[in-house]
C-alpha cells in the first residue's frame, strides 16, 4: 500500500482554534459577504492590501 502523508480531518481542515473559518478578505464587498456568514467565519485581512484599504475594511 502507498502511503499518502499525513493530513487534517476534512471537517476541521481549515479551522481556528476558536471555531470559525477563516475568510480572506482583500476588499470591502468581502466584508459584505463575511457579514452574512459571521458565525462560521472570520476576516483576515490579506497582506497585500493597502493602509487605505485596511482602514476603509476595518470601519466597515
Amino acid at each position: 500500500m502507498c502511503s499518502i502523508g499525513y493530513g487534517s480531518n476534512k471537517k476541521t481542515r481549515h479551522m481556528m482554534p476558536n471555531g470559525l473559518r477563516r475568510l480572506v478578505v482583500s476588499n470591502t464587498r468581502d466584508v459584505d459577504l463575511l457579514l452574512m456568514h459571521n458565525n462560521t467565519f472570520a476576516a483576515e485581512i490579506a497582506a497585500n492590501v493597502s493602509s487605505k484599504k485596511r482602514i476603509a475594511i476595518l470601519e466597515k
